[in-house]
This record gives structure tokens, C-alpha cells and sequence, in this order.
């Protein structure tokens, strides 16, 4: 019956309570309704809703990114973050509940007169609750609950900047790997020529200057190889990192198969704000902080709490268990805060300028990120038109070497012709790598600016 008549209570006082400090709303926003560089079709879908393993059809890609999201330590740090702020959100929320206690006291005393020795053994349990009218409490837990919630989106934001990122190291390697077999290919062919232009030369046809311009442009083809090969050993070392693997050779020899649209979809700006991690991690670092205005606000209220002390007393150890009296006190106090010296209305601004910072910052990040796509959309299409002019280029540039190596042959034109003729197509197929390459990357930071590839699920 007393428990129950407590409960009852316990009810109304929580009844009659309130939550004081601003109540969280999300802040008026004037996006814009598409994209600058948007293609005018981009509304109907974006490219963030398609998977990341549907975007990078290149099934050694997909393999690497899983690798990547099982065995990544940045990853695991974020795991062992949300554990904590999980333990933080119970820690937050446990005033909320009365707190029980055992307490135990052995004393001896004389007295004077009669001096005589006395002496006090008490057991009991103490029972206290600190009632939340103002709603401190559970203001603390919504900012707890909220930096959870933070949490949460920031490991999503480095699966997002993971899945990115190795594919970007994959695209570079590939990049690296396909100039290495176009400078070899090349000084292959350099070498055919010298081989050539050396004969021509013991017959008396060529010159020993021409002979000495071929060994010098082959050196200078020859020169690149090591720079190449070297910034391939490193992105492959990066690349393994990334995995949560020592350093390892990687057989990306070709470049990845993921098709590029010629006008990829964006959607429309609002869906960022649920599909963008970062800035969904920023806003409930907004509520949190708004949520802590309310906890400094109720500490200028009055404090109500109910203790309750339950146990024995006894003169001797073995009275408390068989002959003592029993003990029950019930109590309610009300504190209020009188002068504080001026430190209940600094925590107080100092809460509500942190709230205030937390704004801007969610602004801010929602104002990058729409550059970002706009950024991103505009690459897009500039690399695609780079590519297909440079596709051009080689093409013409292989026709001139060819009708320079039969002009050469047939003695028209001097071997410097066939020399510049190879330098031509050399930077040409360069050219073609880095834009094609160029483009593929643009995608992929792309589809990260838009909010895709932070889901972990598996095919």
C-alpha cells in the first residue's frame, strides 16, 4: 500500500513538472531548389540513392571497399566512440531515478560522567531522489541522447569519406599503372626507332646528331619510369593502410569498369540534409547544445529531493541481528540557489553561445556541402569533355606518327619529324589517362558529396 501510494505521488510530482530551455526546432534554411551545374533531368533522382557497390561495378573495387569497412581502424575507433557515448546517455539519465544505497556505522564513545564506554552499531538503507521539476535531468539526457545521435552519424561520415577514398586510391593507382605501360610502350617504340636511325646512320643515310636525338628522347621516356613506379609503391602502401593491412602490392592493372553517365543525376538540394552525414551529425550537435541551455536554466531553480533511511541500531554487533530496534526516517528538502557568484549566469551564456556556435556550424556545413556538389557537378562535365577532346588527340596524333614514319621512309621528311611526331602522341595518351581518369574521380566525389556510399550493407 505504501508503494504503491509512493508511485502515485512519484506521478504527480513528475505531473506538475516542467521542462524548462528552448524546446529544439530545426532553423529555417534558404536552400536553393537545384544545383548550380545541375543537369536539368538531375531532380527526378540522385545518384546518392544507388549503392555504392551498384555505382563501382569494378568487382575488385568492391572487394577492396569491404575489406576496407571490415578491417579499417579509423572504423573501429568510431565503434569504441559510440560505446562510450552510449555509457555517457545511461550516465546522463540515471538521476532520473531514485538512488539506493547500504550504509553501515560501528562508533565507541565515553561519556562523562559516569564515564562509561558506549558503544553504536547501525545497518540501514538509504533511499534518495532528487525529484526533476525542471526538467535538468531530462534536458541532460536529450543532449546525451543527441551526441549518441552524433556519434552515430560520424561513423557514418567516415564510411562515407572510406568508401571514397579507396576508391579514389584505387583510381590513382590505376591512373599510375596505365601512364607506366603507356611510357613503356612508348620507349619500346623509341627504342625500335633508334635501333633504326643507328643503322640508317653506319649506311651513311642518317646522321650521328639524329642517332644522338633518338638515345636522348628515349633517356628522357626512360626517365619517367622510376618516378612513376615510385608514386605507385606509395599509393599502393596508402591504399593498405586504408585496408588495416601492413604495406602490400596490389594487381589493379587495369582501370576500374564503373560506368560514367554523361549528365549524372544530383536530386535536389533539401535532400542533403538527411542524406549528408556531417550534417546530420552537425544538427544533433545542435539539439545537444540546445538541449544544455534547459540544464543551466533549471539551476537557477529550487532543488527538490525525498531521502529516506531504512535499518537497525544496536549496542552490541549481535543485537543488530536478533534484539535491535528498527530505524525508518523519511525526509524532503528544498534547495534554492541565493548567490552563486555569478556562476549560475555564466554557465548560462556560456551554454547559449555554445548553442549559438553549434547554429553557424550547422549552417556552415550545409553551405559546403552545396558547394561541394556544385563544385563536383561542374568537374563532371568539364573532364568529360576533356577526355573526348584528348580522344580526339591521340587518335590524330597516331595518324600523324604513322604518316611521319612513312614520310621518314621514304625520305621526305628529316627523323626530327618522327622524334616530335612521338612526343606528340606520348603526351596525348598521358593526357587521355589523367581526363579519363579525372572524370571517374569527379564521379566519385561526386556520389561522396551527395551523401552515398555511408551504408555498410552488404549485396
Amino acid at each position: 500500500m505504501k508503494a504503491s501510494r509512493l508511485t502515485v505521488g512519484s506521478s504527480v510530482l513528475l505531473a506538475i513538472g516542467c521542462t524548462v530551455g528552448p524546446d529544439y526546432h530545426r532553423p529555417d534554411l534558404a536552400l536553393p531548389q537545384s544545383y548550380r551545374a545541375a543537369p536539368a533531368s538531375s531532380t527526378r533522382g540522385s545518384i546518392a540513392d544507388i549503392a555504392w557497390w551498384e555505382v563501382f561495378g569494378d568487382p575488385q573495387l568492391i572487394g577492396l571497399i569491404e575489406e576496407a569497412l571490415r578491417d579499417n581502424l579509423d572504423l573501429a575507433v568510431a565503434a569504441a566512440q559510440i560505446l562510450q557515448a552510449e555509457a555517457g546517455l545511461e550516465a546522463a539519465r540515471s538521476p532520473m531515478f531514485p538512488q539506493l544505497s547500504a550504509q553501515g556505522q560501528a562508533a565507541r564513545g565515553n561519556q562523562a560522567p559516569p564515564y562509561t564506554t558506549t558503544n553504536s552499531f547501525i545497518a540501514a538503507l538509504a533511499l534518495s531522489w532528487e525529484i526533476d521539476f525542471w526538467g535538468r535531468y531530462r534536458r541532460a539526457t536529450e543532449a546525451a541522447r543527441a551526441s549518441l545521435r552524433a556519434t552515430e552519424e560520424g561513423r557514418r561520415a567516415i564510411v562515407s569519406s572510406l568508401v571514397a577514398t579507396v576508391a579514389l586510391q584505387y583510381l590513382q593507382l590505376a591512373e599510375l599503372r596505365e601512364s607506366l605501360a603507356i611510357v613503356e610502350h612508348t620507349a619500346a617504340a623509341q627504342r625500335d626507332s633508334l635501333r633504326l636511325v643507328t643503322l640508317l646512320a653506319k649506311q651513311g643515310v642518317q646522321s650521328a646528331a639524329e642517332v644522338a636525338q633518338a638515345q636522348s628522347q628515349l633517356l628522357s621516356t626512360e626517365s619517367q619510369i622510376p618516378g612513376l613506379e615510385l608514386q605507385a609503391s606509395q599509393t599502393e602502401d596508402a591504399l593498405a593502410v586504408l585496408l588495416g593491412k601492413p604495406p602490400r602490392a596490389f594487381d589493379t592493372v587495369r582501370p576500374p569498369v564503373f560506368a560514367v553517365e554523361p549528365q549524372i543525376p544530383s536530386g535536389v538540394p533539401s535532400e542533403l540534409l538527411e542524406r549528408r552525414p556531417d550534417i546530420r551529425q552537425a544538427e544533433q550537435e545542435l539539439i545537444a547544445a540546445n538541449a544544455n541551455i534547459g540544464v543551466a536554466k533549471a539551476q537557477f531553480f529550487p532543488s527538490v529531493s525525498l531521502t529516506g533511511s531504512f535499518g537497525r541500531a544496536s549496542d552490541t554487533l549481535r543485537g543488530l541481528v536478533h534484539d535491535s530496534g528498527d530505524q525508518h526516517v523519511l525526509a524532503a528538502s528544498v534547495n534554492q540557489p541565493i548567490f552563486q557568484g555569478g556562476a549560475l549566469v555564466a554557465n548560462y551564456r556560456a551554454a547559449d553561445a555554445l548553442a549559438q556556435q553549434a547554429l553557424l556550424s550547422y549552417r556552415r556545413t550545409i553551405l559546403i556541402a552545396l558547394q561541394q556538389v556544385a563544385d563536383d557537378l561542374a568537374a563532371c562535365q568539364r573532364f568529360a569533355e576533356e577526355a573526348q577532346t584528348n580522344r580526339k588527340l591521340v587518335e590524330s596524333a597516331k595518324e600523324s606518327l604513322r604518316l611521319v614514319q612513312l614520310r621518314f621512309r621514304s625520305g621526305v621528311d628529316a627523323y626530327i619529324d618522327v622524334l616530335d611526331a612521338q612526343r606528340t602522341l606520348l603526351a596525348a595518351e598521358l593526357n587521355l589517362n589523367a581526363s579519363e581518369t579525372n572524370q571517374r574521380v569527379s564521379v566519385v566525389q561526386l556520389y561522396q558529396a551527395l551523401g552515398g556510399g555511408w551504408n555498410p550493407e552488404k549485396k
